[in-house]
């Protein structure tokens, strides 16, 4: 299809910062794309940066870049990543500046986080200190929880331990946690922003290195930023740099849990980087119906008469969450069967979509989906491998500790694991000895056979580790655990086949492929057939045919925490509906059932969400 006009000066957009507005269906992926495609094919050999929030949106935006046969070899002159990728590379090429080592862990696991924090307040020296806290709650777990939410929020805004203004304890439970993380040479998910802004804006001259290398830089889903992101742009940028491009909607910043805020594109990148504001507001995706509610959430007055697609938009009440479900059910296979007169193709189970605020919504209509033989699936959320033998735990265990030799809370995983004690193999003379020594006269044994393809000096072939395993397989296994330890052992070499496949081999070091798995990077797209069920959050950047947005009561979407608090929470709320509506093409139904049934088995009566009471109701 061919470039609006609008879009079209977007793309030939060269010097200068540029904010580009674009709602839903605008086409701004496309926009993003051309225009670095247009930066790449100048006669200069201009190098381009393009930072996501996503792996799925980084890949997208890469396979467009290499299926474009003007692109061509050019495609080598774009680094294309998650901002939070980005900022590990700096971390592992620039991090001794502030004192960090190359091989650095990251503690991503939530688990493990709170593993840290729990030995951190049940030191012995502040027993009386802590240990009067934990005794204290209810629930020990929540005041972990809360601790490290506050420490996240505290690295989010860049406030070192010292410069916390938060009631103690906590300055000195963050400070602990802080000192536990470095003394074992590891780092968490929030301090992968925090350190690589520190590099940045300590070092003048690396960011002007950077500066150099990237003439241009290109920031999708902008609204999405909070402060330690945008923070680290301007020192990316520092006072000189302005060839920055922003891309985002407003009305779609969802993760304000996370600090995003969409202030700093609207409001702070305009006031430091003065830049060239764009607006794209037509939607070419979504039916007048769609587009004529989804301005209801937003305020917006945009005459609807100039879109061309027909379509419908409506709310139905049911009388219970059962009859909600086969609703749902029913309506997709007469679709199915029948096709829609708005609708140009025979639809597919691919096309549809349900929503809901949260996951507990879709109970029922799992069970009439099975019942009816109607195949759906989950979007997959997790990142990492989760490994369901033991002994592919123990190996996980393995690659931390040769990666990282002060690991000493993954050590400690080992030697409960394998009925060792710490303190056993302390005098090892290196960490392949020490693993050798936790693993011999224990079922865990034959897994030194790994040991010997190992290396941190240069890249690895993960291929010969994996080998390794299937040959020396123990023999005495039951064929239950023999399934899944080769299940366990296939998933691992999935996740190398596609690190490898897109990274260069003299990069492929054990520490790149685990930080790429702990990243998200090596995570199967994916492919599942069926109906997509899919949480409002997890709906972003997606687009169906048909979308069915259920539980639409107060209390459930709004949430009711949201519902009870107003202002800002309830902003949040009407963002994730306003994603939620625009997912859909042509057909999208509202609904919401009269009576919800509680876990403890009463009958609720529920009211309609605030959001539907102004969209049409079905006949």
């Amino acid at each position: 299809m061919k470039l609006s006009a609008k879009q079209q000066q977007i793309v030939e957009h060269v010097d200068g910062a540029i904010l580009v507005k674009a709602g839903p269906g605008s086409g701004k992926t496309r926009v993003l794309t051309e225009r670095i495609k247009n930066l790449l094919c100048a006669k200069k050999r201009w190098k381009v940066l393009a930072l996501t929030f996503s792996n799925m949106a980084a890949e997208e935006m890469r396979s467009r870049l290499e299926n474009d046969p003007q692109v061509g070899e050019a495609i080598e002159r774009v680094t294309i990543g998650t901002i939070h990728s980005f900022c590990l590379d700096i971390i592992q090429s620039r991090g001794y500046l502030i004192g960090l080592r190359p091989d650095i862990s990251l503690f991503e696991n939530e688990n493990d986080r709170k593993a840290i924090l729990r030995s951190v307040i049940s030191e012995k020296a502040d027993e009386a200190e802590f240990g009067m806290i934990l005794q204290r709650e209810e629930k020990p777990e929540i005041f972990l929880s809360r601790c490290l939410s506050m420490i996240s929020e505290q690295k989010r805004s860049l406030i070192s331990p010292d410069l916390c203004n938060v009631a103690d304890p906590f300055p000195r439970i963050y400070q602990k946690y802080n000192n536990m993380l470095q003394n074992q040479n590891a780092m968490d998910f929030d301090d992968i922003l925090f350190y690589a802004y520190r590099i940045l804006a300590e070092n003048l001259d690396v960011a002007k290195l950077y500066n150099s290398v990237y003439r241009y830089v290109c920031i999708d889903e902008s609204q999405d930023l909070n402060n330690a992101q945008y923070s680290f742009i301007q020192a990316f940028c520092g006072s000189d740099y302005h060839n920055i491009m922003m891309v985002g909607d407003e009305n779609q910043s969802i993760y304000a849990f996370n600090g995003s805020n969409s202030k700093y594109m609207s409001d702070l990148f305009v006031r430091d980087f003065h830049p060239t504001v764009y607006t794209l507001d037509e939607n070419f995706r979504s039916a007048k119906q769609i587009i004529q509610f989804s301005n209801t959430l937003t305020g917006n007055t945009d005459d609807v008469s100039k879109y061309v697609f027909d379509g419908k938009l409506a709310v139905t009440v049911y009388d219970n969450e059962f009859t909600e479900a086969q609703a749902v059910r029913s309506t997709i296979e007469n679709l199915i069967a029948q096709g829609h007169k708005d609708i140009e193709n025979p639809l597919k189970y691919e096309d549809f979509a349900v929503i809901a605020r949260n996951k507990y919504v879709f109970s029922q209509v799992e069970n009439v989906f099975t019942d009816g033989n109607i195949p759906f699936f989950y979007k997959k959320t997790q990142s990492g491998i989760t490994c369901e033998t033991d002994y592919m735990v123990a190996f996980d265990l393995i690659l931390r500790l040769m990666m990282n030799p002060m690991d000493l809370y993954h050590k400690q995983m080992l030697c409960k694991l394998v009925s060792q004690d710490i303190f056993a193999a302390e005098n090892c003379s290196d960490t392949k000895s020490l693993i050798r020594q936790l693993l011999s006269n224990s079922r865990y044994s034959w897994m030194n056979s790994i040991l010997p393809h190992i290396s941190l000096d240069g890249v690895i072939d993960f291929d010969k580790i994996i080998g390794a395993l299937k040959d020396n397989l123990p023999i005495d296994l039951t064929d239950d655990e023999r399934y899944l330890l080769e299940k366990d052992i296939n998933e691992w070499q999935k996740h190398w086949s596609r690190f490898k496949g897109h990274v260069a081999r003299e990069s492929r070091t054990l520490i790149s492929f685990r930080n790429a798995i702990s990243l998200g990077k090596t995570q199967e797209i994916d492919t599942e057939t069926g109906v997509a069920l899919l949480t409002a959050h997890m709906s972003k950047g997606l687009e169906f045919e048909v979308v069915f947005i259920i539980g639409l009561s107060e209390g459930t979407f709004p949430d009711y925490r949201a519902a009870n608090s107003g202002g800002e929470a309830i902003t949040q709320e009407k963002n994730n509906m306003y994603v939620a509506v625009t997912r859909a093409k042509r057909l999208c139904y509202l609904s919401y059932p009269q009576i919800k049934r509680m876990p403890w088995g009463s009958d609720k009566r529920q009211d309609p969400s605030r959001f539907i009471i102004q969209a049409p109701t079905s006949q």
